[in-house]
C-alpha cells in the first residue's frame, strides 16, 4: 500500500491493531529506520504518527519495533521538517508504556527534547514539551524511571525553559501541560539543579 493510501485511511480507521495494522506499521518502521530518501522517510513518519495516534495498542506495537530510539537519535541533526514529524511521532507513541519505557531507558532522550525547545518551530517545542510530560508522569509504569527523566530534565535546563513558554505563550493545551511539568519538577528540586527560589514562587502563582 502506498503510504499517501496509509495516511488517507488510516487517520480514524484503525480501532484495532489487526494484521494489516501490523504489517503497515512494521512497513512504515522499516522505511523510518532504513530510508529511502528523505521525502519518503518524512511520509512514513506521517504515516506512522496517524497509526499511533489512532489507538495505544498501535502505539506500543511501534515502540516494540525498536523504532523510539532512532527517532530520538534522527533528533540531533534533523532539520526543521523532519524534526516536527519525528517528535510528532514520539509523542504518539509515548502515549504506550511501552513507548515511555524505551525513551525513558535511552540517555539522549530528555537531553535532546530540552535542547529542541525553541530551537526549532513553536510547533517543535510543544511536541517536546508534550513528550516530556509523559515521560514524567507515572501512569501506572516505573515511578523510579518516570523520577530519574524529571531530575535529568532538571539538570539539562528543563525548567528554565517551561517558565520561559509560559511568558512567551502557547496553546492551552500545552500550556496546561507546561504548568503539570514544571510542578513534577518542582517536587525533585532538590535531587536536580539547583534552582533559584524566585522561579519557584512564581510557579505557586501559577493555575
Amino acid at each position: 500500500m502506498a503510504i499517501k493510501e496509509v495516511v488517507s485511511s488510516c487517520d480514524g480507521a484503525c480501532t484495532g491493531l489487526n494484521g494489516k495494522a501490523e504489517e503497515i506499521v512494521d512497513a512504515l518502521v522499516k522505511i523510518i529506520k532504513a530510508p529511502i530518501c528523505p521525502q519518503a522517510t518524512k511520509a512514513a513518519m506521517v504515516a506512522a504518527y496517524h497509526l499511533a495516534r489512532s489507538d495505544e495498542r498501535v502505539a506500543a506495537r511501534v515502540a516494540r519495533t525498536g523504532l523510539v530510539p532512532v527517532l530520538v537519535e534522527s533528533l540531533v541533526d534533523a532539520d526543521k521538517s523532519v524534526a516536527e514529524k519525528a517528535l510528532a511521532l514520539l509523542d504518539a507513541v509515548l502515549a504506550s508504556e511501552e513507548g515511555r519505557e524505551s525513551a525513558r531507558m535511552h540517555a539522549l532522550t530528555v537531553p535532546i527534547l530540552v535542547k529542541k525547545m525553541f530551537r526549532v518551530s513553536d510547533l517543535a517545542t510543544e511536541l517536546a514539551v508534550s513528550a516530556m510530560w509523559r515521560l514524567g508522569k507515572n501512569a501506572g509504569g516505573d515511578e523510579g524511571a518516570a523520577t530519574k527523566c524529571l531530575v535529568e530534565a532538571l539538570r539539562v535546563g528543563a525548567f528554565q525553559k517551561l517558565l520561559l513558554l509560559l511568558q512567551v505563550g502557547c496553546r492551552d493545551a500545552s500550556k496546561e501541560k507546561t504548568t503539570e511539568l514544571l510542578r513534577m519538577l518542582n517536587k525533585h528540586k532538590g535531587a536536580g539543579e539547583c534552582v533559584d527560589a524566585m522561579d519557584f514562587r512564581g510557579l505557586n502563582k501559577l493555575s
